[in-house]
């Protein structure tokens, strides 16, 4: 392949702004800002993209995600894309979730913004970008730490946009050693009681595996229907396998061996686990 006709890949900051037709810099901002800096907001909307950060988003743009109504399009579709892609670039980045991340995920629980901010075309490749940014993080899981910080972001994405289905799917598919930690860590929390779990992390007056509002009602009938104790223990035994040869092996085989006999509690824990992210907590 010529030099010429080679193609360079694109940042994630490219990809989110060509699903939205890679919008230019706004020079009329008629929105306001939530916490009334409409001269920031203004500013950071004339600036060029490349060298906008995650911090003035934070500051100036987030919030607006979450309440304001109406939104001005051309901003949306301008300052949008980069939330999208500065989320995108903590999680993987793992680090600690904060007042932006915490916020973007809020905001993607609103209708208004899938129905009226966003086209069929945008909400079709906003949800993949979703789906694959909660894999990716999976696929980078390594160890049995505590902090489990991909977690919550799983559980909040459940209340988003019907994406759970090919997560939960491709998850548990096993294809990576990432996904089969991730697939343990968060089987451990069925298969032992809070403060028995053998991966520490005691949940307190809450379930960590439904430490979120309700799931949308598509996301939540799909894990109904998946979250079986079958399932569970078919998947544990597999996850298991995958780990074989790997340093996390020998605390593989023991949640997998655990969980053969722990299928009353892991039962009752499921029972618990759908009934809060139903009702929300």
């Amino acid at each position: 392949m010529s030099r010429k006709n080679k193609k360079v890949a694109l940042t994630v900051e490219e990809r989110c702004r060509a699903i939205f037709g890679d919008e230019p810099p706004v020079r009329y901002v008629w929105e306001p800002e939530f916490d009334y800096a409409d001269k920031e907001l203004q500013a950071l909307a004339a600036t060029d993209w490349r060298d906008i950060t995650e911090h003035q988003l934070s500051c100036y743009y987030v919030l607006n995600l979450v309440y304001n109504e109406p939104m001005q399009p051309e901003l949306f579709r301008y300052l949008f894309p980069l939330c999208l892609a500065k989320w995108r670039e903590r999680l993987l980045e793992d680090a600690d979730r904060d007042h932006f991340d915490e916020s973007l995920l809020q905001a993607l629980r609103r209708p208004y913004l899938w129905r009226e901010m966003m086209d069929a075309s945008q909400r079709r490749q906003v949800r993949a970008f979703i789906i694959d940014t909660m894999l990716a993080r999976m696929d980078n899981e390594r160890g049995f730490g505590v902090s489990l910080s991909w977690l919550s972001v799983f559980n909040d994405i459940g209340g988003t946009a019907p994406v759970m289905r090919i997560i939960w799917s491709r998850w548990w598919s096993l294809d990576s050693v990432g996904k089969a930690v991730c697939a343990l860590q968060y089987a451990a929390h069925l298969i032992y009681a809070c403060d028995d779990n053998i991966l520490g992390g005691g949940a307190g007056w809450y379930h960590p595996l439904s430490y979120s509002d309700a799931w949308s009602q598509e996301n939540w009938v799909f894990l109904y229907g998946a979250l079986t104790p079958g399932k569970i223990l078919e998947g544990v035994q597999a996850a298991a396998e995958k780990l074989r040869g790997e340093p996390e092996e020998d605390i593989a085989a023991r949640i997998a061996q655990d969980a053969l006999n722990a299928v009353e509690i892991i039962t009752i824990q499921i029972e618990d686990v759908l009934t809060e992210l139903a009702c929300g907590t």
